[in-house]
Formats: structure tokens, sequence, C-alpha cells
């Protein structure tokens, strides 16, 4: 399975994939599974979702996403 079909949080559902958000500001990371991407934003896309991370602890909204292939 080659993440590059991953577009949207339905895909990430789909395919059973994790996002990681990680800020560029100060380096904190979360992983996301898609069932939770899903549930906060339904089935946007993910460049559509990029900006709309924020950072818990420097409140940054300068998040790098990556999807994370199903383990």
């Amino acid at each position: 399975m080659s993440t590059k079909h991953v577009r949207n949080a339905a895909d990430l559902v789909r395919f059973g994939c994790s996002l990681k958000v990680e800020c560029s500001a100060c380096g904190a990371a979360q992983t996301l599974s898609g069932v939770e991407v899903h549930r906060l934003h339904g089935s946007a896309s993910l460049e559509l979702l990029r900006p709309r991370f924020k950072c818990r602890r420097c409140r940054m909204k300068a998040a790098r996403i990556a999807v994370l292939p199903p383990v």
C-alpha cells in the first residue's frame, strides 16, 4: 500500500493509516489515527487540514503532516 493515494481523512480510515502532526516551530509531535482525524474533520483534504492544526505546546499554527502506513 502506497501512502501517495491518501488524499483525505476518509482515505486514512479506508487504508488504516495514521497521521503524524509535527510542529515546525517547537518540534512537538502527535500521532492521530485515521478514525480520530475523520471524527474531528470529516472527509476534508489533508492539504486543507494542515493549516488548521495548532500546537498544544507553543500555540503556533505551523504544522508538518506525514501519513504513516498501517501497523
